[in-house]
């Protein structure tokens, strides 16, 4: 998630040092009359030079009048060049007027670059006036990015999800202040008896045993040992990269709550560690947690 922000900052500042023909140098300085002069001299506007259009140069180099020019010439606000959006440079730039700019003609505000939403980026650049012109202009607060192979364990994340994640309060309370809504799965204890720890054991094996170890003595590796895990205190065992959101739910792991944070941790409980997309499926989860009860010396009784 931060990686997508340090690459791309570092192809924008790369940008810098290229050649560049007439237009791309006008739009980068700001200069009009140049801009004008090259377009009407045939000058390709949706042209790529190493990366970037001039609209996304003018853009990143903070030149308003450039790029409306360049927009009312005919560039495209939503056409991605290899570096992104004209918008993905505005957010990155935490230029909110930009952004302004760039909606009022035509730009979506839930687009997205590399498969991640303009506000999910914005919400990691720890931009708040950002934040607030892209959900004045519709961004979805409830955009899920899902980063990785779907197919594999993808990290699942939500604006909402990284704002507290991050400790950017103040745009957590602002999202939630704007229609965030918190998944929270049916309630489960009444059929948990129908759990298979057996087949629950091959989901573990599969999905959670790269992260979780599960015998008694065992250290924790990526994630907590889950020996012992239901009706513990939460936050409790030996781990020291437990999340802020996990250190204040208090109380043990209860099977609802173990149901609540497995069907989808950033979904149900927005700022903990765990990114990965949980097990969304009810019969699932029966299997898990009837796994999950057979790691102790006494399990825990059923409802």
């Amino acid at each position: 998630m931060r990686g997508l922000i340090g690459s791309l900052l570092i192809c924008l500042g790369a940008l810098s040092t290229t050649q560049a023909g007439p237009l791309h140098d006008a739009a980068k300085s700001g200069d009009l009359n140049a801009i004008a002069s090259a377009l009407d001299a045939g000058a390709d506007i949706e042209e790529q030079e190493k990366g970037a259009t001039p609209l996304f140069l003018a853009v990143r180099s903070g030149h308003a009048e450039a790029a409306e020019l360049l927009i009312k010439r005919g560039a495209d606000v939503n056409k991605e060049s290899a570096l992104g959006l004209p918008m993905t440079v505005a957010v990155l730039k935490n230029a909110a007027d930009m952004i302004r700019l760039l909606l009022g003609h035509g730009a979506d505000a839930n687009g997205t670059t590399r498969g991640e939403p303009m506000l999910t980026l914005a919400v990691a650049n720890g931009c708040l006036d950002c934040v607030k012109v892209l959900v004045e202009a519709g961004a979805d607060v409830n955009a899920v990015w899902i980063q990785g192979d779907p197919a594999q364990r993808p990290s699942i994340i939500t604006p909402y999800h990284l704002a507290r994640h991050d400790d950017h309060a103040d745009i957590a309370a602002y999202l939630k202040a704007h229609g965030v809504v918190i998944l929270k799965p049916e309630p489960i204890s009444a059929k948990l008896a129908a759990g298979d720890p057996a087949k629950g054991a091959t989901f573990f094996a599969s999905t959670c045993a790269p992260c979780h170890v599960v015998r008694p003595k065992d250290n924790s590796t990526i994630g907590p040992n889950l020996w012992d895990v239901v009706g513990r205190d939460k936050a409790s065992t030996k781990f020291d990269r437990y999340s802020k959101t996990l250190l204040a739910w208090d109380g043990s792991w209860t099977y609802e709550d173990l149901n609540t944070f497995l069907a989808g941790p950033t979904l149900t409980t927005p700022g903990v560690n765990m990114e990965f997309r949980g097990v969304p499926n009810e019969a699932d989860r029966l299997n898990v947690i009837a796994y999950l009860r057979t790691l102790s010396d006494s399990p825990v009784p059923l409802p």
